[in-house]
């Protein structure tokens, strides 16, 4: 009796073991369709608490007659930095048991700074995206933990077609994502030189035109056709003179 309890809580041990490997695995590749629930009862929960939430969200609105007044939202900073990934991920049944690692714990403010100096001093926001191999422009970018920058669509994108969640480039897993304007600050600056160097070379252009109207050359053709431009534009200004007493007087 005592040789069948053994073996049997070895079968219970490898079938529990079994279990979690393929729970890990699932949870690893994110094929949420597939899950050892039952789809009744996950469904079931679901609408009751949607119901609840909509029970409590819901209000009696009195009409008193008042007009109400506006009042303005709250605007957000546009260049706010925050992180994707407020909360670490559940831990899976092989986690538990030690079959596998847990996930590395969040990565605090100071710990961010420096992945996000390693990424400038890379220059990875300078460069186009590795996935679509544009600039980052003004769109939304993302910095993953392991100091890679893409943007946010194309690593959703890339995270859909992939199922899995592992940097394009270094192919870390469970990687952390933070929300960054690098790309967008340098566009702008970008965008600001350029407009700025059109501007100063319409004011040389018209400088050096003017210039040339008054100051004469030192090459002996270039002042021979300068002089005789002079003299023409002078004997047509003397020409409308003449012109012009002549109709007066008669």
């Amino acid at each position: 009796m005592s040789k069948n309890k053994g073996h049997s809580s070895k079968r219970g041990n490898l079938a529990v073991t079994a279990v979690a490997l393929q729970d890990h695995i699932l949870h690893d590749l994110q094929l949420r369709n597939l899950s050892t629930a039952d789809h009744s009862k996950t469904k079931a929960q679901k609408r009751e608490s949607r119901s609840k939430s909509l029970k409590g969200n819901t209000k009696a609105i009195i009409d008193t007659g008042l007009k109400t007044t506006l009042q303005d939202p709250k605007v957000e900073d546009p260049e706010k930095e925050y992180v994707l990934d407020p909360k670490p991920p559940p831990l899976t049944l092989a986690q538990k048991l030690g079959l596998f690692e847990p996930p590395p714990p969040l990565l605090s403010s100071d710990e961010w700074e420096k992945v996000k100096q390693r990424s400038i001093l890379q220059g990875d926001s300078m460069q186009p995206c590795p996935i679509c191999k544009e600039e980052f422009e003004l769109r939304p970018q993302v910095l993953l933990s392991c100091s890679h920058v893409f943007h946010r669509a194309c690593l959703q994108a890339f995270e859909k077609f992939t199922n899995k969640k592992t940097c394009p480039l270094c192919r870390r897993n469970q990687y952390q994502t933070r929300v960054i304007h690098d790309g967008a600050r340098l566009f702008k600056t970008k965008c600001a030189t350029r407009i700025q160097a059109y501007w100063r070379g319409h004011v040389v252009r018209k400088w050096y035109q003017d210039l040339r109207r008054t100051v004469p050359p030192t090459d002996a053709k270039l002042r021979r056709k300068f002089f005789e431009e002079k003299c023409v534009q002078k004997k047509s200004g003397f020409w409308l003179i003449v012109t012009s007493l002549n109709i007066r007087f008669n």
